[in-house]
């Protein structure tokens, strides 16, 4: 039997793993070729089915737990950042971050292709621009992974795997 609270439904994790997974691939294959092109389309795709999906959840995965606050970021960091079922304060920038990049990757790789862009490569900059951004925020996230697994004394990237945290009271 598995011990710990289920945090992340399977669909939470499958969108999670299945945008990790495009985002490595249009990185190691960023010729902007058609495959390139197609799995940037997929992980922008991604992160709208994530969206509907936390519309439509309850508990950690829901629209109403992915809110971030300023407010709420300070006051967790001067707290000392204390354990958090679901994502901490700081996490759900990262979340936000982290799509909103996705998703304008996706929108100026689309753009890239209109004829009104043909030969003008300010739209590309963007696009590489924010590529870079991208990846400057997934190892900010990897970091913070790393460290608040070590803070807590417990693997998040496991509970992402199969879901499940210690209880509140562990």
């Amino acid at each position: 039997m598995r011990s710990g609270a289920l945090v992340w439904d399977v669909a939470v994790r499958f969108f999670h793993w299945a945008l990790a997974a495009l985002v490595i691939f249009c990185t190691m294959q960023d010729d902007g070729g058609q495959v390139h092109r197609a799995a940037g389309y997929a992980a922008a795709g991604v992160v709208v089915a994530r969206l509907w999906w936390a519309a439509c959840a309850k508990g950690h995965g829901s629209l109403a737990a992915l809110k971030p606050s300023a407010a709420a970021a300070f006051a967790y960091v001067r707290a000392g950042a204390p354990r958090c079922m679901g994502h901490d304060p700081l996490g759900l920038w990262m979340v936000w971050l982290l799509w909103s990049l996705v998703l304008l990757l996706g929108l100026t790789g689309w753009m890239s292709r209109f004829d009104v862009f043909w030969g003008d490569e300010r739209l590309q900059e963007v696009h590489a621009w924010l590529a870079d951004a991208l990846l400057v925020a997934l190892a900010v996230h990897l970091l913070g992974i790393c460290l608040m697994s070590w803070w807590w004394r417990e693997n998040l990237s496991a509970s992402m795997l199969n879901g499940r945290k210690r209880g509140p009271t562990a």
